[in-house]
Parts: C-alpha cells; structure tokens; sequence
C-alpha cells in the first residue's frame, strides 16, 4: 500500500459504523492539554528486511514492519512538536504533500512509533512515585591540590565559612616534595578550622595502598597504579582523584579543584529542567581577561550542596517529578514546557519514562579561567554561543576567561566532562580515573558513558569562581601549535567513545571490566601492531578538527579574521599530519618508540585498575586514604 492511500482520519467526526456514546463525544470535544498535540519517535531498533524495516521495541514481543521509504519519515521526528509541523519539514523536505504526511504520521501515533509528552510525563511521574532509593548525604567535600597552599588555604576557608562545621573537608595532596606537603598541611590545619578536616599526602596514601591490597585481595601493584606509582609521567591529577573516589566509596562526595571556591554565579532556578544529549550542555559567555571575568560575575551566596543534592543519584523521572528536587517537581506538573526534551535523544527520553538509570555526577561550571587548553574549538562554535565570540572575536579568539555553565539544569547522557566542581554517587560502581597524564575527567567522562549507559550527569545552573594563582598563556599561535596535538587520555576518551564493550548488556560492572579487559589486550600488543593504531587515532583526532573547521566555515559566516583563522587552523593541522612525526603530545621519552611504550604500559596500568577496581570499592567501604588533621 503505497504512502498517501488511506483515508484521511476525521478528527471532528466519528468514523461511519463505529460506536460511540454521549460522555465519549463530550471527552473528545474539551480541549487537549498542550502535551498532549506533542509528538517524536520513540526508542527503536532498526532492522532491514527487504523492501520493508522491522522496528524492535523492547516494550513490544515483535516486531513492527514499516516500508524502508516510509521510515524517513519516522526518523526525522526527532523533538516533541505537532503532528502537522513534523509533516511540514518533511513536506519540504520531501516535495510530497503535507496533508498526506501529516495522514500518515498520525497512523504511526497510532502505532505507537510515535510518543507523545503527555504519555512520556505520566509514565516518568508513575516511575518516579516508585523510587525508594534513599537519598544521599552530601556533606564530604574534597579539595585536589598539589604545590599551592596559597590557593588550598583560600579555598578550604571558603567552604568552611560557607558550611561551618555541617560538613568534613577533606585535602588529597599530589605534591611531591616534602617541604610543600609540610606547608599544605599547615594551611589546611588554620584554614579548614572550626570542623572535621582531614588529609591525604604521599605517606597516607602509601599506608592505604597496604591496607586496601590486604583488604581486597588486589595485587598491591595494581593498587599503586591507581594511587601512586606513575612510570616517570610527571601529571598524575587522576590519581588523586581516584583517591577521593575510593575514600568516599559507598556514600557521596563533592570534589573541588584547590584554584577554586564556593562563591557562585547563578544562571537560573527557575524550576525548568532540560533532558540534553547535546556533546557540551554547557554554555559560554566570553571575557578579554580573567579580571573582567571576575568583576563581570554577580557573586551570589548559593547552597552549592543543597543544589548537588536535588539531583545526585536520582532517576531523571525523580529529578523531574519527586518533591525532593525542589520546584522543579512542582513546576513542571503545573506547566509541562518546564521540562525541555527537544535536545534528549530517544533513548534519553525513554530512560526519563521508565526511570530508568540514575545521575552519578552533578557538576557547575566556571568563571574566571575557563580551565581548558588551547580552545581550539572556538572556531566552530555554532549558535548563541558563536554570536557571542564574533561580538568581540579579536580579544576572544583565544581567551581563557569566560562563564560557563548550564543555563538551567540539565540532565545529560554525554561523555563530556570536566571537574573543577563536580559531585559523585559512589554506593555502585563508576570507573577509576585514568592515573596519570591531562585530560583524566575527559577521558574519564567517555570511561563512564560507555560503561555504565545508564548513568547520567546533572550540570547544574551555576558557575563557581576560578581564579588559577599562576597566569596561563592565551594566545592564537598556541591555538595553531596544539592543532596537531593529541594527548594520551585524548586516545583513551577516543578509544572508549568507539568502543562497546559488551552489547545488550547495562551492568556497570560486566561492563566495565570487559573494556578493561580490551584495554589490557593493548597493553600487550607487539609493538608492530599497536605503534600504527596509535598513529590512526592521532591522524583520526587531527582530522576530526579539520573536517570540523571546513564545514563551519562552508555553512557559517563571520569576520574575515574568523575565516582567515579557520585556514590557518586547518592547514596546520594537515602539516602537523603530513609533515611531522606523529607522536603523542604529552606522554615523555626522548623518541617517538620511548613514548609509544610508555604509553601502552600506561594502557595496560590503567586496564589493570579498571579491572579491579569494582573489588577495589567495595573493599575501601568504611577504610579512609585520608587522617585526621588537628587544627593549629
């Protein structure tokens, strides 16, 4: 039967022949609640047969058969709107006529290939009225520092005036020498005053390691993987943190960055919430310095755990619709536009009707130093956020100082992740942190969406202040320098991004340590075989960004600067492949062979630890890495 050769449905009359009665008519006279008029596609597999597709959905004991040229149709229903406006865009898109779309998309709703709000919300509201999940207690925050007592003392004295003695603060210190681990400890013993307070150097950290490998049964080598041991890389930010993870295992805690503190910007608390599948949920507002980005903020005095609490390991359908969330539940019964889906994915969507899954991770954003490298991606910003840059491109092209955070709170299955605030659930299991090396929240966030696909992030409305003690270099030529650049985490966020590591499977840990396992199989490659793997991801990496800055330059316009910039960013990218060694940027060795084989062993470290590191949590359950510090 081809497309536009059924009957048109009547939607003011009853069909002739059917049975109706007066209370019917009445029902379907009154007007429909705005949810309800609201349509997308639901959450399918597809599967080819032929001149037909079979639809799997896992509500349903078989499948649907569609015909393949009527699946466009479908697949292009990608946000909740009218029937008539989908079948408006395919009209133009398609040159057949709107109302015969619109017909036969109203056949599909029929069907149920397509899912109104209104059914979405009710079923999101009767999961999250099932969910007995106990609610956390948030009151551990942990500082990460190394080599600045300037900066720990002013963050720690932040939190505690902010909290007094309602909550333990709690100090890992990655540094190295002695004379600055004394210091640290100092400071944090004046400034962490007035409340429990404790502290994790070299030496407890060392003490652990013992007591946890006795514990679990782990070799202690894997252990020190995780903790301390760091084969001569120099950064090893990931094993501190992976320090914090097991200290808080099987409870919650706030982790912090030392360069920042509890003074915040609020974006909004309007009481709306956004489902979002969007790579970076968060949004930008540009600055020329990182003092203009300070002076510009409008510092409010805001319940940061209160905020993380709202969220931290609640089903999306809770976050929405449990009383525990605040206004969110209430605004959002009285106005469904207050939960914004269009940016969800399907599967997203139909984790929030189930209740499915949970959020693991609540993180703010920044103001101040943007905390990122070179940002090359300015260049292919798209949107408001790209309005914004081309304001003043000049002075923005290559800033560190900026806002970023959410605009309103934001539940999100992206593996984009950064850590400069950001809170943990850790009753289940989430993955260790790569040890060593930059970009360990990067690398860990890609770990986390492909091990545990039901775990979600919160980023929530809100932006701490960050002010880094040492002036960061801001410049554009850094920006062409780092086109050809690829970090080692950047391989293994990569490597985990294109992985599954066993499909049909959710269990976090079934997962995770079958990517651990891949993980470990790289680390024992022959040289021959793995050396040339590397050299694809990098290639792969660097022509990701070009391909990026050819097609925004294609579909977008801006200053002549802009473009000109563009050019200069892709050629050096194509020179740096072409023309230079490809080597990983920030792993050490004198020569392209020392790094590769520093980086496997790196690999092989880091699947080890995965691999154990389930056994690892559950043993570190009520065994602290950090010991009391009595105030001076």
């Amino acid at each position: 039967m081809g497309l536009f050769d059924r009957r048109k449905r009547d939607k003011t009359e009853p069909e002739e022949g059917s049975e109706t009665n007066t209370d019917e008519l009445e029902q379907e006279s009154e007007p429909l609640d705005a949810a309800a008029t609201l349509y997308r596609t639901t959450h399918l597999n597809v599967v080819p047969a032929g001149d037909d597709v079979l639809l799997h959905d896992s509500d349903r004991n078989s499948p649907i058969a569609l015909p393949a040229f009527e699946l466009d149709l479908l697949a292009q229903c990608t946000h909740f709107a009218p029937v008539e406006e989908h079948a408006a865009a395919a009209a133009q898109r398609t040159g057949l006529p709107a109302d015969g779309v619109a017909q036969r998309l109203y056949e599909l709703v029929d069907r149920g290939l397509l899912v109104s709000k209104r059914d979405v919300l009710a079923r999101a509201r009767d999961a999250a009225e099932t969910d007995s999940r106990p609610a956390l207690l948030l009151d551990r925050i942990a500082v990460v520092t190394s080599n600045r007592p300037t900066s720990l003392a002013t963050c720690l004295r932040s939190y505690r005036e902010r909290y007094g003695a309602g909550i333990e603060l709690v100090v890992f210190d990655d540094t190295s020498d002695p004379a600055v681990q004394k210091e640290n400890r100092r400071v944090a013993g004046q400034a962490g005053t007035g409340g429990r307070l404790m502290y994790a150097g070299e030496a407890e950290k060392q003490r652990y390691v013992t007591e946890l490998a006795a514990r679990s049964g782990v070799e202690a080598s894997v252990v020190r993987a995780a903790l301390n041991e760091f084969d001569g890389c120099p950064l090893h930010c990931g094993s501190n943190r992976n320090a914090v993870l097991l200290d808080a295992s099987g409870g919650a805690v706030l982790m912090v960055d030392d360069d920042t503190t509890s003074r915040a910007v609020r974006f909004a608390d309007d009481g709306h919430l956004r489902l979002s599948s969007r790579y970076d949920p968060w949004s930008l507002r540009f600055f020329a310095s990182i003092d203009e980005a300070l002076d510009a903020a409008e510092w409010e005095d805001v319940d940061l755990l209160s905020w993380h609490r709202r969220f931290l390991g609640r089903s999306p359908a809770a976050c929405a619709f449990d009383s525990a969330t605040s206004n969110v539940q209430r605004t959002v019964e009285d106005n469904h536009a207050a939960l914004e889906l269009d940016e969800a994915d399907s599967a997203l969507v139909a984790a929030l009707s189930s209740g499915r899954g949970r959020v693991v991770v609540t993180s703010v954003g920044v103001a101040g130093d943007s905390g990122m490298a070179a940002p090359m991606y300015f260049l292919w910003l798209t949107g408001l956020q790209r309005e914004r840059l081309l304001e003043n491109y000049e002075s923005y092209r290559a800033t560190r100082a900026v806002h970023r955070g959410a605009e309103i709170a934001t539940i999100s299955n992206t593996s984009f992740f950064m850590t400069p605030h950001a809170a943990f659930d850790l009753r289940d299991t989430i993955p260790p942190f790569p040890p060593v090396l930059r970009n360990a929240d990067g690398a860990f966030g890609s770990v986390l969406r492909t091990c545990a696909p039901e775990s979600y992030v919160a980023f929530l409305p809100l932006s701490v202040e960050h002010s880094p003690p040492e002036p960061r270099s801001s410049d554009f030529d850094q920006i062409l320098r780092s086109m050809g650049s690829v970090r080692a985490n950047d391989i293994i966020r990569d490597i985990a991004h294109a992985y599954d590591p066993s499909p049909g499977v959710s269990d976090s840990v079934v997962r995770l340590q079958a990517f651990a396992r891949y993980l470990i199989a790289l680390g024992t490659m022959p040289a021959a075989d793995f050396d040339p793997l590397v050299r694809y991801h990098i290639t792969a990496a660097v022509g990701r960004r070009i391909e990026q800055l050819t097609r925004v330059v294609d579909q977008e316009s801006g200053p002549p600067s802009w473009a000109d910039d563009c050019a200069a960013a892709a050629a050096e990218g194509l020179r740096a492949l072409t023309e230079k060694e490809l080597v990983i940027a920030d792993v050490p060795g004198a020569t392209a062979d020392e790094r590769c084989r520093r980086f496997q062993r790196a690999l092989h470290r880091y699947g080890r630890v995965m691999e154990a590191w389930p056994v690892l949590l559950d043993a570190a359950k009520d065994l602290r890495v950090a010991e009391p510090v009595q105030s001076e």
